[in-house]
């Protein structure tokens, strides 16, 4: 049994029953970890966020999850209320809500990992779950091929060879666009260069630069690498199906304690990854998988990115 996880409700009243002021306290508290989006309006952060109980009196809602995030705000919200005798209601989680909540969290892409081996049982497993992601008319388009032990080392030794002779062949698929823009292009860079900081590769050295990229084809040192397929006489509607199933596996992987990067930098090789595999032309391939333990020592894998709040890529309507 996991441990219990409970939101924390800080409510606008103290301890005697008095109302707390000034009125606005609940959202001076929340700008803690808000930020303010291009409508110029206020975006609060899933984890501090304000409400109100059914008599109408302000509340804050701490998600227990600030506590990792930023452990510096969390000590904070707790000192406030603390401080002016608020009182703390506590709302426990579902279970399955929990532990839920806890893989999404503490997901992230891993880019070096232990040679620590994952049996093909685990494999199988996962991605028998996986299959149960929809998809349109249960077509299921995905094929898999899972490579481990010489069959991996050997196409990641012809692909890393591929890529340092910068040999080029003709891309699957335009996985980038041809032109950024932001805000997609100021994410980018953010992830580059705090990536590049942590591996201590200085700005434009760009040996090293080619050194750090041509690891995806050793699949970070993963000791499994899985390729994704997908037929040519399905359309690239079943992109999005594809997508759901991926996902599916690397939550899957998550729950079990496994580590995992998605990576489309092999469609940038695709007949060498084919003459490796014994892919026929009729498969399109779509893209990689690096699974298996995280290394907890490299500093590359300290990396989490940043992510938006909900009302900067969502229009509520009618509620």
């Amino acid at each position: 049994m996991g441990k219990e996880i409970k939101n924390l409700v800080i409510i606008g009243e103290t301890s005697d029953g008095k109302t707390f002021r000034p009125s606005d306290w609940a959202e001076r508290l929340c700008s803690l970890t808000s930020a303010v989006g291009n409508n110029k309006k206020v975006k609060y952060s899933q984890f501090v966020r304000p409400g109100c109980t059914a008599a109408g009196i302000k509340t804050v809602i701490v998600n227990p999850h600030l506590h990792r995030a930023d452990p510096l705000a969390w000590k904070f919200v707790l000192d406030f209320a603390k401080d002016h005798d608020l009182q703390i209601e506590t709302i426990p989680v579902p279970p399955a809500y929990a532990a839920v909540d806890e893989i999404f969290h503490a997901r992230h892409s891993v880019r070096r990992f232990l040679p620590t081996p994952v049996s093909r049982d685990v494999v199988a497993e996962l991605l028998e779950l996986a299959s149960r992601s929809p998809s349109g008319t249960n077509a299921q388009p995905w094929k898999v091929y899972a490579l481990a032990g010489a069959a991996r080392e050997a196409l990641s030794a012809a692909l890393l060879e591929r890529f340092d002779q910068e040999a080029s062949e003709e891309r699957e698929y335009d996985y980038y666009p041809d032109q950024w823009a932001e805000p997609w292009l100021s994410r980018r860079r953010k992830l580059g260069f705090d990536l590049y900081a942590l591996v201590s590769i200085p700005k434009g050295n760009k040996s090293r630069m080619k050194e750090q990229t041509g690891r995806n084809y050793l699949f970070f040192d993963a000791p499994v690498g899985l390729i994704f397929t997908l037929d040519r006489r399905l359309t690239k509607g079943m992109f999005l199906d594809y997508g759901i199933f991926i996902g599916h596996l690397i939550i899957a992987a998550q729950a079990r304690g496994l580590a995992s990067c998605m990576q489309t930098t092999f469609v940038d090789y695709p007949d060498t990854v084919r003459r490796h595999l014994g892919i026929g032309e009729q498969e399109m391939i779509v893209g990689g998988l690096a699974l298996g333990h995280a290394d907890p020592e490299a500093p590359e894998n300290g990396i989490v990115t940043e992510r938006e709040p909900v009302e900067t890529f969502t229009s509520f309507r009618g509620f």
